[in-house]
């Protein structure tokens, strides 16, 4: 039985596989790498937003006390009226800047996620770019 000879020919495709191989594991590195990132991004993006309810909801509460101490001091029914107007006036307000605040820390937020994002993306070859 003839064996055949051994040639180099498989050479170039195991240099390619290799650089495939090494292209491969960029990637993976980059993704762990980002892995480790976004679950934290997401806790502090969490946290923030959950800080900033409760204090709403603690500054609401504190509001609804006050008007209730308001209201037992009250004499007259006008008293009374006139308290619930002004507390009525005070709550939209208070619910009006709330959502601003929450609107710009979540901009924030969004801000953040785009730049690891971008950070994650240029840490990609030109053929994993090409690729996405």
């Amino acid at each position: 039985m003839a064996t055949k000879p051994v040639t180099d020919s498989l050479a170039a495709d195991q240099t390619g596989a290799t650089a495939m191989v090494d292209e491969g594991m960029q990637i993976v590195k980059a993704q762990l790498a980002s892995a480790t990132v976004l679950p934290q991004k997401i806790w502090e993006t969490q946290l923030a937003m959950t800080s900033e309810i409760l204090a709403f909801m603690g500054r609401r509460m504190e509001a609804q006390a006050e008007l209730c101490a308001k209201l037992g001091r009250c004499k007259e029914i006008s008293q009374a009226v006139d308290a619930q107007q002004d507390f009525a006036k005070s709550a939209g307000g208070a619910y009006a800047d709330e959502a601003e605040r929450l609107s710009t820390l979540a901009r924030k937020n969004m801000d953040a996620w785009t730049g690891i994002s971008a950070e994650y993306v240029s840490n990609w070859t030109g053929a994993q770019k090409a690729a996405a």
